[in-house]
């Protein structure tokens, strides 16, 4: 018989009975022929008490003959639970549990318990299971943190420190996420009267390493950060080759001192060449600096040592893709997805690569490679990126109207999945210079949505564009009032009144507020300078988009830096400019047109022969 629940997400007063305890009660019904519905009995089990431990014939014996009992006390706990019965529900599951003696049920009646703070009942469970099943983290956890809610702190401390003894009395380092976990209970407690008997303890036993480790957790927890490193500076005295503490210290040493912790990872890596997680760590901080080349050689090092380290592979493999390397990062990721398929690692992490191979085989124009990938996407975390890359792959295997149908088609499962696929028409259409559509696909779209910032945004650029300026202000200014803060609003509607209208010092205020909440932006100071310049502030223009310029190498703001130049008499730095521009967009079109203008007014700098004059010629 298949007995189907539907069982609610936990809150305090709500029960979830996991799928593994249907799966539980399934294999109990397979030795019982027929399944009775007996009367509600007490939470002890029929022949023992709950503190006594069972023997394992007990234990087979409760799973094998109260199959009946067992499946009555889940469903009356679920119904219990669901009708905001919380102490019936949580006597139902803790009889459940003591019958079945099944960890999984136990361990859902010590969380309900929890979760209805009867911490009581919760410390006679954990009991109960640790019994059963001992050294089992968790429910360890699960006990001292019931024991703190009791005031027991003495026992809870004692349980706590026994855990981390007994990994030390089998000389073995504890798996660093018990660590975390004892440290995160600690600093929840009462640091007036838990934290000081700890510290005593960590200080009569000196030579510890991993109670040591704990109460470095422990300082960072509680925002001590000098604490912190002396205590990971301890620890590695204890124990140099311990490369979990080693990593730690290198990752706080990068938000103080670069040049501390430069030193320390050298001297560290001669002592440990072959610690693959530090070395990855550390790359990675290295990335975070820009100091690429570095961050690759400590990768490939890692290589030397591991050839199948899947995690050193996927970042290379991101690395080179971003330096637009792509046969060198087509090379890793292929490598990682491998790797992740025959170690069977999480299918997000598997998605991911898939993706960044379906981009590199889009650049490659290899459309049916990236088809593939993307038809490999499974997890529901990836699915919308991968269906949403399949529109550029049909775009260029068929035709835009294939891509904009197959975007249609996406299921989406919420409004912000719904107005992406939206937005991703939108600029679908753009790229193909259909501003007409791409105008009504956004008219659609505020239709469902009238108050999407996203959609006033693209929709006011596009109107700007399209030289609807009275709709570019309608949009933007509704978008400013929806939200105050919104930089790239103020900044947008005070451009275009800059470059189209004679509204000169209201642009001045909008672009002023918009580099006020985003200072140093390279788009904003390119309004500002450009607002300058159509006031006659050639200097100021010059000022601003140079710094604009500096921070982004952008055909545009070349275009307008050029234009400023050559009005204050710097025609020939106007044209060296002009001609970096071509290089980093030969498209534009601003930039084509602003050349043209001054081609047409002064021909000896644009004759052929006279040294500028090639970008006349890479714009033909």
């Amino acid at each position: 018989m298949l007995v189907t629940f539907k069982f609610l997400s936990r809150s305090p007063a709500k029960l979830t009975i996991c799928a593994s305890v249907l799966l539980f009660i399934g294999a109990c019904q397979s030795h019982s022929p027929t399944v009775e519905i007996f009367a509600h009995r007490s939470i002890q089990a029929p022949d023992q008490a709950p503190d006594q431990a069972p023997t394992p014939a007990a234990e087979t014996k409760a799973q094998s003959q109260l199959t009946a009992e067992l499946l009555y006390d889940l469903l009356v706990a679920s119904i219990a639970s669901q009708r905001d019965q919380p102490m019936v529900a949580l006597e139902t599951i803790s009889s459940a549990a003591y019958l079945s003696r099944d960890r999984r049920i136990i361990a859902e009646a010590i969380q309900f318990a929890m979760d209805i703070k009867q911490y009581q009942q919760a410390i006679s469970l954990a009991q109960f299971f640790n019994r059963l099943h001992p050294d089992n983290y968790r429910i360890i956890l699960s006990l001292a943190k019931a024991q703190f809610k009791l005031g027991e702190h003495q026992n809870a401390l004692a349980l706590l420190i026994d855990l981390v003894k007994n990994q030390t009395a089998q000389n073995t380092l504890p798996d660093t996420v018990v660590l975390q976990n004892i440290a995160a209970l600690l600093s929840a407690q009462d640091q007036k009267t838990v934290l000081p008997e700890f510290i005593k303890y960590v200080e009569k036993n000196p030579a510890n390493e991993q109670l040591t480790l704990t109460a470095a957790l422990l300082a960072s927890r509680l925002g001590n950060a000098d604490e912190f490193i002396r205590l990971l500076d301890k620890t590695l005295e204890l124990k140099p080759d311990w490369e979990f503490p080693g990593t730690l210290k290198l990752s706080e040493l990068s938000t103080r001192d670069l040049d501390s912790m430069t030193s320390f990872a050298d001297n560290y890596l001669i002592a440990n060449p072959k610690h693959e997680k530090f070395k990855l760590q550390y790359a990675r901080l290295l990335i975070q600096q820009d100091d690429i080349d570095s961050a690759l050689d400590h990768l490939k090092e890692i290589l030397v040592f591991n050839p199948d380290s899947a995690d050193t592979l996927f970042t290379m493999g991101v690395i080179y893709l971003d330096k637009y390397l792509l046969e060198e990062s087509k090379k890793a990721l292929e490598r990682y997805l491998e790797l992740n398929l025959k170690n069977g690692r999480s299918w997000q992490k598997t998605d991911q690569s898939r993706i960044y191979l379906a981009d590199i085989e889009l650049e490659l124009k290899n459309y049916s490679a990236a088809a593939l990938y993307l038809h490999g996407v499974s997890s529901q975390r990836y699915y919308l990126d991968a269906q949403v890359k399949m529109a550029w792959v049909i775009v260029q295997r068929d035709d835009i109207d294939s891509a904009l149908n197959h975007l249609q088609q996406i299921y989406t499962i919420n409004d912000d999945q719904r107005v992406r696929i939206i937005l991703e028409q939108d600029v679908l259409l753009k790229e193909h210079n259909q501003s007409d559509r791409s105008r009504l696909v956004l008219d659609e779209g505020l239709k469902e949505f009238p108050e999407h910032p996203n959609l006033l945004y693209s929709r006011g650029l596009l109107a700007a564009q399209m030289e609807l300026l009275e709709l570019h202000e309608q949009d933007m200014r509704k978008l400013i009032e929806l939200q105050p803060d919104n930089a790239r609003a103020y900044n947008a509607l005070g451009y275009t009144l800059a470059d189209k209208t004679d509204r000169l010092d209201e642009a001045m205020d909008l672009i002023a507020k918009a580099n006020e909440l985003l200072p140093d932006n390279s788009f904003i100071l390119d309004s500002m300078g450009w607002v300058h310049f159509r006031l006659g502030h050639n200097e100021q223009a010059i000022k601003f988009l140079r710094e604009a310029l500096e921070g982004r190498q952008d055909a545009e703001i070349a275009a307008h830096l050029g234009e400023a130049l050559w009005v204050a008499g710097h025609k020939d730095e106007a044209m060296k400019i002009w001609q970096q521009g071509t290089e980093w967009g030969p498209e534009n079109s601003i930039l084509k047109n602003t050349i043209d203008r001054f081609s047409q007014q002064q021909s000896t700098y644009f004759a052929p022969g006279y040294y500028p004059a090639q970008i006349t010629q890479q714009l033909n």
